[in-house]
């Protein structure tokens, strides 16, 4: 997706909002309710299906720019003096395209002593396999935009897996957007909705294998606990975004 209408639109913005990694002002406004999480120095990603980096981009454009300052690109080569923590970003994605073009995208922030970043290819396109590669309770926040839409149901389910599996049992929080139904908010995002579902269904490659979802359902069956839902209505489709931290009572069995 495009920063101009996806990353970089309502979906993205709340989505980066209910991540919750910074204020406004530069300031780290997540506040951990345990000493050992509060202890930590550094701010945990992993953004599964990371497609060409440009969610990375624009987190880590944010975060190396002064306080107060202008957009200019100048601006954004040092990290912001009021921020505690390092960032660790790992993106992973099964196109190795996607996976060159997301490296060569981050790759003017390799000299920064605060950020880390890492770029993984899934060779098998299997979600599970993920599993090995990632340590277990290493991630704080698990974000996946617009790929969930592209996978099938079993797919689905080991992506959540994978998240179970790798964020921080009690402070962690998964982060997912993607595209859902409209029929209810207008008329024009009724006859996108309906298009866009006709398409799906005769020319599935005109869409890019997207299809709406309610995620809601697989979330809750996996035993996570909905934090926030958010519709947000850029130009023509409605986009969903869910927040949702690991249930503790599932991550314990």
């Amino acid at each position: 997706k495009d920063v101009e209408s996806g990353y970089g639109g309502p979906a993205i913005t709340a989505l980066l909002a209910m991540a919750n990694l910074f204020s406004s002002d530069g300031e780290q406004r997540l506040q951990p309710p345990t000493s050992a999480v509060a202890d930590r120095t550094t701010m945990r990603v992993l953004d599964y299906g990371c497609g060409q980096g440009k969610l990375a981009e624009l987190v880590l454009d944010d975060y190396h720019m002064p306080v107060g300052s202008s957009s200019n690109k100048e601006d954004k080569r040092k990290p912001r003096k009021t921020t505690r923590r390092r960032i660790e970003w790992r993106g992973i994605d099964q196109s190795p395209k996607m996976v060159e073009a997301a490296r060569n995208r981050l790759a003017r922030f390799d000299d920064d002593a605060d950020t880390r970043i890492s770029i993984d290819l899934l060779e098998s396109g299997d979600p599970s396999d993920a599993i090995r590669t990632v340590k277990r309770h290493s991630v704080d926040r698990f974000v996946s935009t617009y790929c969930l839409d592209l996978l099938s149901e079993s797919d689905m389910y080991k992506v959540l897996d994978l998240a179970q599996h790798v964020l921080d049992p009690e402070d962690g929080m998964i982060l997912l957007a993607g595209i859902t139904w409209g029929y209810t908010d207008s008329i024009r995002t009724f006859l996108m909705t309906a298009l866009w579902e006709l398409m799906y269904a005769v020319a599935r490659r005109k869409v890019g294998g997207c299809r709406p979802q309610n995620l809601v359902p697989y979330l809750t069956e996996r035993g996570w606990r909905i934090l926030d839902v958010q519709r947000t209505m850029p130009v023509g489709f409605p986009w969903m975004v869910r927040s949702s931290p690991p249930d503790r009572r599932y991550n314990k069995k």
